[in-house]
């Protein structure tokens, strides 16, 4: 154990996740459990003066570890305080735990925080009886917490006794990484680790007071009142889950969770109405990813309630139109907001004529792409001037919902994206949606520039989680809290895990590596790689026929992709640079077509390589 892991911001690779590396039987539909995994500290210490906040004050008080591993605990002074420091390696779910044998008056409390700033205090809980007593802290809510960092206090010690069997207690649901994502930058590979294990840490977590795992994506780990699943956040924690760990069967209950079948008037979720249309969006992804026609087609007339309830066109209802917290929404509030929910709408109705097309719903289909022309008409003709009035959050909704077009790209990237801090806004939340958006316009360049400048600062200020608020141009000590300029304060703190933050997981694999859904579930799989400067890629990403897999690599001289897409996809369409000749499989071969900067293929699932010479 080395005290630098309080001072230097990366992690081993691969070793973030505890559960990284391990398989799983399966769970079965309906299960919900959690598995434990003990967790070695990365350092401990003593501390006995100076802040609790600097490092510094740890690094000459390392105490002594016996041959058996234990600690001995003695006062400098009669009846002083002796505080025991943990750095865990990583903000995780959990707790922490230790067995000893204190004299009688000792008492002992737990002080966590997932950075280096104490943010909850517990008494000690004895776990067990016998001649060593193993104690851990005592939470209310459900015995569990996200923490990094522990403060362990002894107080009215008078005479030395020893601690043994010192860690981490780690749990997660029995998630298996099908998804991966690799390349030649390590930040990039950094930023894709960090995101899915933010991922992993939330979904299946026990909810409120119950120590019982639940079908649901927590929102943060932090103990914090408001420490359950938010529907938007669940929507971007669901999108990455499925191609990280696949998993339909928790994420069609997490759903149901927020949402149940049938219920009447449709619920504002959380007080929030684009949370509303978040949670339909969630449903359409969900079938994209998941091919589960059944379930969406019981979910159809609660999804016509939803476009009735919440049509912008009918006026606003009353709610919280939360979209980030960001100064550029505070300065012009309900314009700002507004323009945004009008291109959420947008959004949520295109995406279901999508849904509806593919499973032949003509009545689904007829409704929602008249209300999408009604929708574009009518804002078109109240918004010529969108280009003055609206800001990054309405310009990124409204391109993601259609209403800016692309003959208008070009406006929006130069009012709202060309500056590279200014695209960066005031929580990854919305930095997700950003990236989208730049995404729809082909802009790659800038979206991967975003993910480096944007999550990878998060990486160099301390994160191994993913925040709930960050900018780049925010100075804090490595491993301190960010400045909280957002939720109140009674909240107990900014999250340092919240795996709404955590778009990239997801996108690098969509984006760069290229795997998507061409038909739902997988049925036909689409490949369309993105290079920018990178020189190489590969990953995977889960799907219900079984784990789809792409490597790609670039030179001066040609560009190869290999793939594997499962037997029972019907195809997949691939998107490689244009080039001189061909080779699929070794094997010349004419592209099916041209599109753009693209040679298209059609091919026919299982292995196989093309290579292009330019």
């Amino acid at each position: 154990m080395s005290r630098d892991s309080i001072y230097n911001p990366y992690w081993v690779m691969g070793e973030l996740d505890p559960a990284r590396e391990t398989s799983w039987a399966l769970l079965k539909d309906g299960e919900d459990r959690l598995v434990e995994i003990a967790v070695e500290p990365k350092y401990v210490s003593y501390i006995s003066h100076g802040e609790l906040s600097d490092p510094q004050a740890y690094h000459e008080y390392v105490p002594i570890r016996e041959n058996d591993g234990s600690i001995m605990i003695e006062p400098s002074r009669p009846n002083y305080r002796v505080t025991l420091f943990l750095d865990l390696g990583r903000v995780m779910p959990g707790r922490v735990e230790f067995e000893a044998d204190p004299p009688a008056g000792v008492e002992i409390s737990f002080q966590t925080g997932e950075a280096l700033i104490r943010k909850q205090k517990y008494g000690a809980t004895a776990l067990a009886d016998g001649s060593l007593k193993k104690f851990a802290p005592d939470i209310s809510r459900g015995g569990w917490a996200g923490m990094r960092y522990v403060w362990i206090n002894f107080d009215n010690v008078t005479k030395p006794f020893s601690v043994t069997k010192l860690h981490g207690i780690c749990q997660v649901r029995p998630s298996n990484y099908v998804g991966s994502f690799e390349c030649d930058d390590e930040m990039l590979n950094r930023i894709w680790e960090f995101s899915a294990w933010s991922i992993h840490s939330v979904i299946g977590q026990p909810d409120g007071d119950e120590s019982r795992p639940s079908p649901i994506l927590q929102t943060l780990l932090m103990d914090r009142e408001d420490r359950h699943p938010w529907a938007g956040d669940s929507r971007v924690i669901q999108m990455a889950a499925s191609y990280i760990f696949g998993e339909y069967d928790l994420l069609r209950r997490a759903n149901e969770s927020l949402l149940p079948i049938g219920i009447r008037p449709i619920p504002n979720l959380q007080g929030i109405p684009p949370y509303t249309l978040d949670w339909c969006l969630a449903l359409v992804d969900y079938f994209r990813v998941s091919g589960d026609a059944d379930y969406f087609k019981s979910r159809l007339s609660d999804v016509a309630e939803i476009m009735k309830s919440f049509d912008p066109i009918n006026g606003l209802r009353d709610g919280w139109y939360f979209f980030d917290w960001d100064s550029r929404i505070d300065r012009k509030l309900k314009e700002q907001t507004t323009g945004a929910y009008w291109g959420k709408f947008a959004h949520m109705c295109n995406e279901v004529v999508w849904a509806a097309e593919m499973l032949g719903e003509a009545e689904v289909l007829k409704t929602f792409s008249q209300k999408s022309v009604d929708i574009k008409s009518l804002w078109e003709k109240q918004n010529e001037d969108w280009i003055g009035k609206y800001d990054i959050h309405p310009v990124t909704n409204c391109i993601l919902g259609n209403l800016i077009a692309e003959p208008d790209y070009q406006d929006a990237f130069k009012k709202a994206y060309e500056d590279r801090l200014q695209r960066c806004v005031g929580t990854p939340y919305f930095g997700f949606y950003i990236l989208n958006a730049l995404a729809q316009m082909n802009k790659l360049e800038s979206a991967i520039q975003m993910i480096r400048d944007y999550w990878g600062s998060m990486i160099q200020a301390g994160a191994t989680t993913t925040w709930e608020e960050w900018h780049p141009s925010w100075s804090i000590p490595i491993n301190g809290q960010p400045p909280q300029y957002g939720p109140p304060d009674t909240w107990s703190g900014l999250s340092l895990c919240h795996g709404a933050s955590a778009g990239p997981a997801r996108w690098l694999i969509e984006h760069i590596v290229g795997i998507s859904p061409e038909r739902p579930g997988f049925a036909r799989i689409q490949i369309k790689p993105h290079f920018s400067d990178l020189q190489w890629a590969k990953g995977s990403a889960a799907s219900p026929l079984g784990s789809i897999t792409v490597s790609w690599k670039k030179s001066s001289k040609n560009f190869v992709i290999d793939f594997s897409a499962p037997i029972e996809c019907d195809g997949v369409t691939v998107f490689v640079p244009l080039a001189v000749n061909y080779y699929i499989d070794e094997k010349l071969e004419s592209p099916d077509k041209h599109e753009k900067d693209f040679a298209v293929f059609f091919l026919a699932s299982g292995t196989h390589s093309i290579t292009c010479q330019y």
